[in-house]
């Protein structure tokens, strides 16, 4: 008698469920995917300003029947390589769109590339000097945000320099001016300050001097600071 009792209360506590709806299968809910986490992109928008400790290895070399009468002769058309540390000043504006950074700036260089007359002429004046100095840059640049904190940039410009010959019986001054084109990296510490490494090169083009036509360029290597506003 008490397994029919206990058969038929189990039957009846059944019949219970289903009439409530039945078993349910229990809901695991799935964890909220979230988006990977994608690398802020620095910014290099604003005006900025700074200075740099470069060094520049000039090039004054013989052209035209200048240069050919030297190497007819077997003589070196190289006639002086004026180099030397100086300081930049530099100040710019840069837009940036994503990635892709672009500005405009300016560039002056306190100091002065010097050396002495080299090939033929070395001997003739030991005491002569060329300089090329007061060098100007205006300038056109475009980079590339590629990684963090880091830009990559190519730059194009035009400078202006004074340029002196010495030593010889009297001296010779020209304006030197040219296409000015350089590579660059920037490094953002953060949003005020940045650093950066750059190569240019300046090629001045022909200048008649006292003996014939001379080829003179100019290649700088820079270490800088930056502070954006």
């Amino acid at each position: 008698m008490m397994k029919i009792l206990l058969i038929a209360t189990g039957a009846v506590s059944l019949a219970g469920l289903a009439h409530a709806g039945g078993f349910t299968t229990p809901v695991v809910e799935a964890a909220p995917v979230q988006p990977a986490d994608t690398a802020p992109v620095p910014d290099w928008s604003g005006a900025y300003a700074g200075g740099n400790l470069n060094y520049g290895a000039g090039k004054a070399v013989a052209t035209g029947d200048f240069g050919k009468s030297l190497a007819a002769d077997g003589l070196n058309r190289n006639l002086a390589k004026p180099d030397g540390g100086a300081l930049g000043l530099r100040a710019g504006y840069d837009w940036q769109f994503g990635r892709v950074v672009a500005g405009l700036g300016g560039e002056y260089s306190l100091g002065q590339y010097k050396s002495g007359l080299a090939g033929v002429y070395k001997g003739e004046y030991p005491g002569a000097e060329v300089k090329f100095g007061n060098v100007a840059t205006v300038y056109t640049r475009a980079g590339y945000a590629f990684a963090d904190n880091w830009m990559a940039y190519g730059l194009l410009g035009y400078s202006r320099a004074d340029g002196k010959a010495s030593g010889y019986g009297g001296s010779d001054s020209k304006t030197l001016d040219g296409l000015t084109m350089g590579l660059g990296v920037g490094y953002a510490f953060d949003r005020n300050w940045s650093a950066y490494g750059e190569y240019t090169y300046t090629d001045f083009g022909t200048i008649a001097g006292p003996s014939g036509d001379v080829k003179a360029e100019l290649k700088q290597f820079q270490v800088g600071l930056n502070y954006r506003f």
